[in-house]
C-alpha cells in the first residue's frame, strides 16, 4: 500500500484539471486502494471543482481527471456490474413501450414503497 506521506508528495506535484492549482490542500475521499496504487475523489481547494486522482507506487505520475461526481457517488458507483449488451437491449425495447420518464417514475414509486415497509 502507498504510505500517506507518498500520497501527499504526488498530490502537491498535481494540479487541479480546471484552475491549475496543486492538489496538496484538497478534500480527499478515497475510492480504491490496493498495493501499488491509489484512487481517490479530490475536490480542489481553490476552484472546489471535482476530479477523479490516481497515484500509482511506480512514480509514473499523478492523474486528475475532471468529474462532476461526488466521491460517495463513486463509491456507489464502483461496486455496480458494468453495462452489458444485453442491459442496452432490454432498455431499448423498454423505452420502445413507454417513455423513459414514465419508467423513472415506476421506479421513483417502488423505491417509496420499500423505504416505508
Amino acid at each position: 500500500m502507498l504510505g500517506k506521506k507518498q500520497i501527499l508528495e504526488n498530490l502537491q506535484r498535481t494540479v487541479c484539471p480546471s484552475c491549475g492549482a496543486s492538489l496538496s490542500g484538497a478534500q480527499i475521499d478515497t475510492i480504491f486502494e490496493a498495493q501499488a496504487s491509489f484512487v481517490a475523489h479530490a475536490v480542489c481547494s481553490s476552484c472546489s471543482a471535482s476530479s477523479m486522482v490516481t497515484i500509482t507506487a511506480s512514480g509514473s505520475g499523478t492523474i486528475p481527471v475532471y468529474s462532476d461526481l461526488a466521491g460517495t457517488e463513486f463509491k456507489k458507483f464502483i461496486s455496480q456490474h458494468a453495462v452489458n449488451y444485453d442491459d442496452v437491449l432490454n432498455l431499448h425495447v423498454a423505452l420502445k413501450k413507454e417513455s423513459l420518464w414514465n419508467l423513472l417514475h415506476k421506479k421513483e414509486k417502488k423505491s417509496e414503497k420499500l423505504q416505508k415497509a
